[in-house]
Formats: structure tokens, sequence, C-alpha cells
């Protein structure tokens, strides 16, 4: 089951990349994680102090995922029965909760 999820997965995860808050977008299988950084251009992370992924990660629950932190890498690990449905899901609502990271770190004046 978790190599023909799995793909689905690593695409939807891959293509977060693109987002302003992501210096990297990395993963195998159903493991993956998004570095946040406050330059994308430089990959420049943020302050450890300012707290951005476990900020991201409080969003996330909020939505319905539970993630990791840790330092600035969100990450997540969803079960193995996850369906591609889900899949799309699950990302849909990382997406969201990026958007809201970034427009927190806007709203508090952190650079990004």
């Amino acid at each position: 089951h978790v190599r023909a999820v799995a793909p689905r997965f690593q695409q939807r995860l891959q293509a977060l990349a693109g987002h302003a808050l992501v210096g990297e977008a990395r993963g195998m299988g159903l493991i993956g994680a998004l570095e946040l950084v406050q330059d994308k251009n430089t990959r420049q992370p943020f302050d450890p102090a300012l707290g951005v992924a476990a900020y991201a990660g409080k969003c996330a629950l909020a939505r319905g995922i539970i993630t990791r932190a840790l330092g600035d890498t969100f990450n997540v690990c969803p079960p193995l029965i996850i369906t591609i449905e889900q899949v799309d899901d699950l990302f849909d609502r990382i997406a969201l909760v990026l958007d809201d990271t970034l427009d927190w770190i806007k709203k508090t004046g952190m650079a990004a």
C-alpha cells in the first residue's frame, strides 16, 4: 500500500517547495519535511527563538494535522494506511498552514 501511495505523497510534498516559506522540501516514502526559511533565495533560516516551525505546528493542529517541529523544519509522517484522497487533503491543509504562518510572520514584522 505504501508503495502505491508514496509517489503521490512525495509529489504533493515537492509541490510545496515553491511556497515563499519553504527553502527545501524533502522526504522518502510517507515521511516529509519542509524547511522553513526567512529568505527563499539564500535559504537563510529564521532565528530559532522566533519559533516559526512551532507556530506552523500549532496552525497544523488547528487544521487537524499532527506534526513535529525540529528547529525550523516542519515534519509530517501520516499513518501508513493513508489513502491517496487523504494525501491530497493533507497537503491541501498543509498549504493553508504555510499561508497562515506566512500571514503571522508578516503581521509580527518578521521578514519573509
